[in-house]
């Protein structure tokens, strides 16, 4: 058994000196590889905003009833996810599609809330009033959310087309609150909201998980009011595609068979059993082992060393979610943790390492030419220093840059026009 634990942490470790630069769908059960290779090919879903979209509605679906304790502390189902590419690359529909499971669930509670709601209004007797309970919150102030989670033990899913508008509406009632309140909220500790008309709202334990979209040319913004201090920053996971294809229409769909799979697996994870995951010695092992490595690895440098701590406690995060998902798709539910989901747990967060990476590098950006698409900065590369318009359109059409976008390339701040229809390149 000694040598058997052994040549699992050798193994693990042999994993963890890989680079992760695409989302390892393989930490998914087969059915769920499936889905996304075939939503894919059908109609044209990035991999990767698919794959972080999914994780994220099986960690609301999870909510509180579930709970993994390492030893040392116990941690809930919570992730935050931000999925960055520009406008118009295809971003939302692969999240839309992933939290449908639950839009279908709380469209049914809401068509269940209306019927007790009129029986309730013709009741001579009256009790309580029904409440509408819902899993997803789109538009809400602090004071919905914390009414909405005393009514849903289970917890929320937080989405958002587009995340910076949201974190730039925090505090319109009170100055520094907000975030602060999601700070709270990361952990899943109690929410409480001051009310002056009415009762204050406590909310002993809480479970809100968060996802949306990001522009590159706003991630800077991410980090203004403080957020790259507090830790508000570090406690996202970035999705951040090396070259994602344009959203291209097919004309086809989904193969209903791995819809119903998918539904199948989100339905099973909200009616699956309450436990607390458990880790045996061997598992933790392995994760002492990863995490004494890296910690080592990244302590002298302070963004490196923020980055370690968010993802250790993720660690633990991602293999409860990934064990739930497992014991839910097998109907063999247990409390204990498999070194599978311990391992898949770290190649995860060595797949995010990577993309905190690219979008903290993103962030301190004073080059323009770091900014651009790959195909415009090849492109960039390849134009001779000073250059007549004509003579180079047939590299415009070599790296697909066609149309009104040939002229706002040349209009922008990348060159100098010495004469009409002449232009230099700023940046060599």
């Amino acid at each position: 058994m000694k040598n058997q634990e052994l040549n699992i942490g050798k193994a693990i470790d042999f994993d963890f000196n890989k680079s992760y630069s695409e989302f390892p769908f393989d930490v998914f059960p087969i059915s769920i590889q499936n889905l996304i290779q075939n939503a894919s090919n059908t109609v044209g879903f990035n991999k990767e905003y698919l794959s972080a979209g999914i994780l994220s509605t099986c960690a609301t679906a999870i909510g509180n009833d579930t709970k993994l304790f390492n030893g040392s502390y116990t941690s809930k189902p919570i992730l935050w996810l931000a999925i960055i590419g520009r406008s118009g690359i295809g971003k939302s529909h692969p999240i839309v599609f992933s939290k449908q499971p639950i839009e279908n669930k709380d469209k049914r509670a809401y068509v269940d809330f209306k019927d007790l709601l009129k029986d309730f209004e013709q009741q001579e007797s009256k009790g309580s009033k029904p409440r509408y309970s819902k899993h997803i919150l789109k538009d809400f102030t602090p004071e919905k959310l914390a009414d909405t989670l005393q009514y849903n033990e289970k917890g929320v899913l937080i989405f958002k087309d587009e995340l910076i508008g949201w974190i730039n509406s925090f505090d319109q009632y009170k100055k520094g609150g907000d975030q602060q309140l999601y700070l709270e909220l990361y952990n899943g500790g109690t929410l409480t909201v001051d009310r002056v008309t009415k009762e204050p709202i406590r909310v002993e334990e809480t479970n809100v998980n968060i996802i949306g979209g990001l522009q590159p040319k706003v991630l800077k913004k991410l980090a203004e009011n403080n957020r790259d201090d507090d830790g508000f920053l570090a406690r996202f996971l970035f999705v951040y595609p090396a070259n994602p294809q344009p959203f291209m229409f097919t004309g086809n769909h989904i193969e209903e068979l791995h819809v119903q799979n998918y539904s199948k697996l989100i339905n099973n994870l909200y009616e699956a059993p309450s436990r607390i995951l458990r880790v045996s010695k061997a598992i933790r092992d392995v994760y002492i082992d990863w995490q004494h490595e890296k910690v080592k690895e990244y302590h002298d440098d302070d963004l490196e060393t923020l980055i370690q701590a968010k993802l250790q406690t993720y660690v633990w995060r991602f293999a409860l979610i990934l064990e739930c998902i497992t014991q839910s798709t097998t109907h063999n539910y247990s409390e204990n943790i498999s070194i599978k989901s311990l391992k898949d747990a770290i190649i995860l967060a060595e797949y995010f390492r990577l993309n905190a990476f690219k979008v903290n590098d993103r962030m301190l950006v004073t080059n323009p030419l770091d900014e651009l698409p790959l195909n415009k900065l090849d492109l960039y590369k390849e134009l001779p220093v000073e250059f007549k318009r004509i003579d180079v359109l047939p590299l415009f059409d070599q790296f697909k840059v066609k149309g009104g976008s040939i002229n706002r390339f040349l209009k922008s701040n990348l060159f100098t026009v010495p004469k009409y229809g002449c232009y230099k390149k700023k940046y060599i």
